[in-house]
């Protein structure tokens, strides 16, 4: 009998399938393996870049504080730590009103509601107190602070000491202010020199006796401009007022006095008195001729009220004589210069030279009210 060969009921596996699944898996083993390096690699980067930001904030000369939506402090550098006094552990935790004096409290509502609408606040400038109590001018910059899905979760504040600048811009203000009332002051002192030189010459020296009188206060002025108008040497003025004869001063023209400043007030009265006696020493007294001479002192003298003197004494000039009438000269030399410091001048018209002398009390003189040697 003949066998017929029995089929196998299993069958067969296709073997190009099986080939195509275990390539797929690798693929996909693959793919899963370069992930997750890829994601690996962003984490360590994302990890680095937060490393490098924190010591960014760490290392920053400004005060950087990081707050959540109720204004509790999360962190706080060393910048903020050297500007407020706190260290960290004394901060953290701790509201931001620890910062603020009590009349600014309220501004801490405003930047939170601002900051949970997510704006930013940049250069507001403010008062913080100090751990000791001090008040600081500040430049704040506020930022909102985003978590992964975009919610507002606080804020991040920079903050810069601006105390050296508000101080600079108050003391700018004090110094225009100052200008101003100095510039008022010296067009008035130059419309009445203008009106007595008017009201004391004849128009055709008008102007030539006005422009001298004028070029006398500028000396003085730019003297006190140059010591930004805390006084002047009084050599230095007389020299200022005495430049036309500048050669003459050591031989002719002899100055003796202890250093000494005299106060704004007084160096503009003295100064102008000094311009009309050496012009009036120029044309009429010592110095027209070849061997005049002019002896210039001043001093303090030692007294329960010590007194600022200054002499002017002529010698070796024509004759003198007393001036039939009263010129704005005189008013310069006398009842200016006395009114500028308070105090009295002696005009003693004598055949052998003109003498002059002003006293005042130190306090109205000099610089401060005082002198190095009575001080």
């Amino acid at each position: 009998m003949e066998m017929t060969p029995m089929k196998n009921s299993t069958p067969t596996t296709d073997g190009s399938a099986l080939e195509r699944q275990l390539r797929d898996m690798n693929e996909q083993l693959l793919v899963s393996s370069v992930r997750q390096h890829e994601l690996t690699e962003q984490a360590q980067k994302a990890e680095a870049a937060a490393a490098h930001l924190a010591a960014i904030v760490s290392s920053s000369g400004d005060a950087i504080i990081s707050k959540d939506l109720q204004g509790i402090i999360q962190t706080f550098n060393k910048g903020a730590q050297r500007l407020f006094g706190y260290t960290a552990e004394e901060a953290i935790g701790k509201p931001a009103t620890l910062l603020i004096p009590a009349d600014r409290i309220d501004e801490e509502t405003g930047i939170l509601e601002r900051i949970g609408r997510g704006e930013t606040i940049d250069r507001y400038e403010t008062v913080r107190q100090r751990k000791d109590g001090i008040l600081v001018d500040i430049s704040l910059t506020i930022s909102p602070i985003r978590d992964p899905g975009g919610r507002i979760i606080g804020a991040a504040k920079i903050a810069r000491d601006i105390t050296e600048r508000k101080q600079a811009e108050k003391h700018n203000k004090l110094l225009m202010a100052e200008v101003n009332h100095r510039a008022r002051n010296l067009l008035g002192v130059v419309q009445a020199v203008a009106q007595q030189t008017a009201k004391h010459s004849h128009p055709a020296i008008f102007v030539e006796r006005l422009s001298e009188r004028i070029a006398g206060l500028a000396a003085s002025q730019d003297l006190l401009v140059k010591n930004q108008w805390q006084g002047v040497e009084v050599a230095n003025l007389v020299e200022a007022q005495l430049a036309h004869f500048k050669d003459l001063i050591g031989t002719r023209v002899l100055l003796e006095g202890p250093p000494m400043r005299l106060s704004p007030a007084a160096a503009q009265g003295i100064g102008m008195a000094l311009h009309e006696l050496a012009t009036n020493a120029a044309k009429y007294g010592a110095l027209s001729n070849s061997e005049g001479r002019v002896h210039i002192t001043w001093q303090v003298a030692a007294a329960q009220d010590p007194t600022f003197t200054m002499q002017w004494l002529e010698e070796g000039g024509p004759t003198v004589a007393a001036p039939s009438h009263h010129g704005y000269g005189q008013i310069v030399i006398g009842s200016m210069a006395e009114a500028a410091v308070d105090g009295t001048a002696e005009i003693d018209y004598r055949e052998s030279g003109l003498s002059w002398k002003l006293s005042a009390p130190v306090a109205d003189a000099l610089e401060g009210g005082r002198v190095a040697s009575f001080a």
